[in-house]
């Protein structure tokens, strides 16, 4: 009942001052990585525009956008119809200028907790709809994934909510554990022909993920752990493919 009030709360309280972000320069970023992750962030540049990184990039972005950058590089389909992208759970937007890296079309970026607050005030809408300006039309959505109606190429959903546990974690509401129903929405969004990028966090997750999918008669393909010498993450990930 608590996080139920506060998510309301917060919900109802839009208004936002600025973001407040404090970008970093390439050679921080670099100077954070090992010889791995330096060779491997350069040879994606090679085929990648992130000459303006530096302008909008904090120490977040910059870790988690190279890391999108680089898990949809090696996990999603070089080949997808023309049209708009869309990632669901996108947090504050901070990994925005990997997924347009990757795949330069406009993306949708949603997020049912987009009003979360900052200490200094700002929301987590404000900081999503800076990283999303000037990225081809890109938008950052404070809502639902299942008030969208368009139709996307390609869908990436990073850690969907499979069980209470992390939902509680984050302060969030039971009611918003729908992991069935939110599936087939998002599966619903997805062209003929395109694709979905689901990445899970642990064994036990991706197992449920896998149970989720064989009971919605879904055909995927399990594409194990998903590694990266980018990756800021400790606890290892799982990820699936489902072609449309």
């Amino acid at each position: 009942m608590r996080h139920s009030w506060s998510f309301a709360l917060r919900s109802a309280l839009t208004w936002s001052p600025p973001a407040w972000i404090r970008p970093r320069a390439k050679a921080w970023f670099l100077a954070q990585l090992d010889e791995a992750g330096r060779r491997r962030f350069e040879h994606l540049e090679q085929g990648a525009d992130t000459h303006h990184w530096p302008e909008r990039c904090d120490e977040q972005a910059w870790r988690e956008s190279a890391y999108v950058l680089d898990v949809l590089r090696r996990y999603a389909p070089a080949e997808l119809p023309d049209g708009h992208a869309l990632d669901v759970g996108s947090k504050n937007g901070c990994y925005a200028p990997g997924l347009y890296a990757a795949r330069a079309v406009p993306w949708t970026l949603v997020e049912v907790d987009a009003h979360r607050r900052y200490w200094w005030g700002s929301t987590r809408r404000a900081h999503g709809e800076a990283m999303v300006r000037g990225l081809g039309g890109s938008t950052f959505v404070a809502g639902d994934v299942r008030a969208l109606t368009g139709r996307f190429t390609l869908v990436t959903w990073f850690l969907p909510f499979l069980t209470a546990v992390p939902l509680e974690a984050w302060g969030l509401p039971a009611a918003l554990l729908q992991p069935r129903a939110l599936l087939e929405h998002v599966l619903g969004l997805v062209v003929p022909g395109g694709a979905l990028l689901i990445v899970n966090q642990g064994e036990q997750e991706a197992a449920l993920q896998a149970q989720l999918l064989d009971g919605l008669g879904v055909h995927s393909t399990a594409l194990g752990a998903v590694t990266s010498a980018l990756s800021p993450f400790k606890k290892p990930r799982f990820g699936f493919l489902v072609r449309t």
